[in-house]
């Protein structure tokens, strides 16, 4: 009888167990590694990356882009006038925000194409944004030899000889944003993606290229603020970190020059 009465309690135990085998198998699957790698292997191959999407390289605003930085922007050849809104605002990571007025007196002081007469911006990876199909993104290297002198005042009198230095740029990303009737509203610079490459200690745009010819930006902090104060709202000779007066409604960052970039 005791034999008889265990034989059915081991019954009745498979049972109960039978009802509960798909927790229990899942137990085992989760605290085994080899089961677990399974599962996440099983996991990433039911993950369908979406397609990638190619720039279209005859797209109306990216051929812009590209004629604007290399033949009309002030910086790499003389400026366009004509090719900037109104309402154009320039940002970089050092400079900015600049009103058209401050820009275009910007690059007449400087004449970066002058001061190297082969620079080029090796311009690559041309994108519509996908949020503002109306921006053109894309990124840069700069490249040339200064054989010229960059200004450092309207009056040319203050003047920096590139002595032969040869600027060799980390990749920088720029973008253009244009207006309704395919001008210029807003051209950001000079924010480096890898600043280990290159010669210009991280720098991009017209900071990395003073550091080539020996005439580094101060680091972001209290001198470089103060720099940019004085060149801009006292001695202002031609140059500006930033505009005071007379930005388009549209911008809205409060931040000027170096403000909080680390």
């Amino acid at each position: 009888k005791k034999a008889a009465v265990q034989a059915m309690l081991v019954q009745a135990m498979l049972v109960f167990l039978a009802g509960s085998d798909a927790l229990s198998m899942t137990r085992v699957a989760v605290t085994c590694p080899a089961s677990r790698a399974h599962l996440d292997t099983a996991r990433m191959s039911a993950i369908i990356p979406p397609p990638v999407v190619m720039a279209d390289a005859e797209h109306s605003l990216i051929q812009r882009a590209n004629e604007i930085i290399y033949s009309e922007s002030g910086f790499y050849s003389p400026y366009n006038e004509a090719a900037f809104s109104e309402d154009f605002v320039f940002r970089g990571p050092y400079i900015g925000p600049l009103n058209k007025r401050d820009y275009l007196s910007t690059m007449d002081t400087f004449k970066i194409y002058e001061a190297i007469p082969d620079i080029s911006p090796n311009a690559f990876g041309f994108s519509i944004d996908p949020k503002d199909p109306n921006r053109v993104w894309f990124m840069v290297r700069n490249s040339g030899t200064a054989t010229g002198e960059i200004g450092l005042d309207r009056a040319g009198k203050l003047r920096v000889p590139g002595k032969g230095a040869v600027l060799d740029g980390c990749p920088e990303t720029f973008s253009i944003t244009f207006d309704p009737d395919r001008k210029v509203k807003y051209l950001s610079v000079g924010y480096v993606a890898d600043r280990f490459e290159g010669n210009t200690n991280g720098k991009g745009a017209a900071v990395g290229i003073f550091h080539v010819v020996g005439l580094p930006f101060p680091s972001p902090g209290p001198l470089l603020k103060f720099a940019q104060w004085l060149g801009t709202e006292v001695a202002n000779l031609g140059a500006r970190s930033y505009s005071t007066e007379n930005i388009p409604a549209w911008w809205k960052s409060e931040a000027r020059a170096s403000e909080g970039y680390l």
